[in-house]
């Protein structure tokens, strides 16, 4: 995995979700406590129990808005202009889609469908492993960049 693609990548979603979102809004805010709690449970649990955690939180279908995407810009304009979706599972969504179109970007996962995803890193512990990286480094860059309170 290349680490300087990881690192552009996260950056990239950070940027998009504030400068969509705003740096302390409701849906930002929520976003920054996923970052920080769901990455415990990919250590505990497995990384399939967080990512059906994540969709179960909002729907299979919006985080699958991350393996279709080509930049996270359509990720994140895709989530929040769903007028339906609370701002408790766009958040999830983010998070989770995020997620999703990283590991899609780094050759760590294939497919356009979530069942293939879950099936992918049912099979290849290499994948959650390589995942690791990508949850941490979300977690530190949204911890610099987004505020708890303001």
């Amino acid at each position: 995995m290349e680490e300087k693609l990881l690192l552009y990548s996260v950056l990239e979603c950070i940027n998009q979700i504030t400068s969509k979102c705003g740096s302390s809004t409701d849906i930002v805010k929520k976003v920054r406590s996923r970052a920080r709690s769901i990455p415990s449970y990919s250590f505990t649990k497995g990384l399939v129990y967080s990512l059906v955690y994540i969709a179960s939180r909002s729907s299979k279908d919006l985080v699958e808005t991350g393996l279709k995407a080509q930049k996270c810009e359509e990720v994140i304009n895709e989530i929040i202009m769903k007028k339906e979706v609370g701002n408790e599972e766009k958040s999830y969504a983010i998070y989770g889609a995020i997620l999703l179109y990283i590991a899609k970007k780094l050759n760590i996962v294939n497919g356009n469908r979530f069942d293939d995803i879950i099936r992918d890193i049912t099979k290849s512990p290499v994948a959650e492993i390589k995942m690791w990286s990508v949850l941490d480094w979300f977690k530190r860059f949204v911890e610099a960049y987004i505020r708890e309170r303001e």
